[in-house]
């Protein structure tokens, strides 16, 4: 039964269309702008943006899914989400996070490609505010997608403190009030869940589902997995599937490979507390290593590591789908 699921989804996902006839791509996708903020430098400075993305419709959808790229930027496989997403009768919405800021890929160096805004963070206020963009179309619902860097933007869209600095930026940035909306249903594919903040954490009840394979050796599936009960117990509502026998990008357009170069933080698995000072302390819990303060940053650059890592598909890239698609199915109709 399951094989018979798998070859039938394969077949559904070949043969879905797009109004133009061909299957979703940048070439017959309505390109969209709407306005987005763009946070950058040290000290962080934020200013006005137009996001850009591709627009799908499907007649008669009264939701839309909004889809967040990895690290790599905008390949194949976002617009095979977009397909996926319309044959479960949903618009779609391919979000490039990297062009309009003068970004071409963020895994070579995390740090600098931050500095130009390439980061988590930058990623959710374009899709808080392509949430507000989208229920201004007309979509009753909206949820959203994101893969690797973009399952870690998965997790800011539910996080309350980055709904509290959408909302005071975009709101003096553009001179009228804004208040964002949480997307009706999150999934997050393969990102990394390494980082607790104590401090900082709580959630807002979004149905949430994390998708990661358990052979992943770049974000692990293992801090997602204590990601669940960490975020539950801080007001989300999230599940984890953990995907047999397949790693990082298990759907990507290309085979599984080994990468020699770049940073990866499987090693790393920070907790944040406040600690009695008020200063606080960084924990790496693999090592034991401690940071005084909060920094992050600091805390990650001891246990970076280099090359080592495994991305690409094994076996069916296909596998997730019926997953998410049947998750926003729960939740958006």
């Amino acid at each position: 039964m399951k094989l018979l699921l798998t070859l039938g989804l394969s077949l559904l996902l070949t043969a879905c269309v797009t109004p133009t006839g061909n299957r979703a791509a940048p070439t017959n996708g309505e390109k969209v702008t709407w306005q987005s903020v763009a946070c950058t430098g040290a000290p962080v400075i934020c200013n006005r943006m137009d996001a850009t993305g591709y627009f799908f419709a499907q007649p008669n959808a009264t939701a839309a899914v909004m889809i967040t790229h990895g690290s790599q930027g905008l390949d194949s496989r976002l617009f095979e989400y977009a397909d996926a997403a319309r044959a479960a009768g949903f618009a779609a919405l391919v979000i490039d996070h990297w062009s309009p800021r003068g970004i071409g890929v963020t895994h070579n160096d995390y740090v600098a490609a931050a500095q130009k805004g390439g980061n988590e963070f930058n990623m959710a206020f374009d899709s808080l505010t392509a949430v507000a963009w989208l229920r201004q179309r007309g979509f009753a619902k909206v949820g959203s997608i994101g893969e690797s860097q973009g399952g870690g933007a998965a997790i800011a869209l539910v996080q309350r403190w980055i709904h509290e600095t959408v909302n005071r930026n975009v709101t003096r940035l553009y001179g009228k009030p804004f208040t964002a909306q949480p997307p009706d249903a999150v999934v997050g594919l393969y990102g990394y869940c390494g980082l607790r903040h104590a401090p900082r954490d709580a959630y807002l009840p979004t149905p949430f589902l994390f998708i990661t394979g358990a052979e992943d050796d770049e974000t692990p599936s293992r801090y997602c997995e204590q990601y669940v009960p960490w975020m539950n117990g801080r007001g989300g509502a999230a599940k984890i599937i953990v995907l047999p026998g397949v790693g990082h990008s298990f759907d990507a357009p290309y085979r599984r490979q080994r990468n020699s170069s770049g940073p990866h933080y499987a090693n790393c698995n920070l907790l944040v507390e406040a600690g009695p000072d008020g200063r606080g302390k960084v924990t790496e819990l693999n090592s034991g290593t401690v940071t005084a303060g909060q920094d992050t940053w600091g805390a990650f650059s001891k246990c970076v590591r280099y090359g080592g890592y495994h991305s690409g598909y094994t076996g069916d890239r296909f596998v997730a789908v019926p997953h998410w698609t049947g998750f926003f199915r729960e939740h958006l109709r």
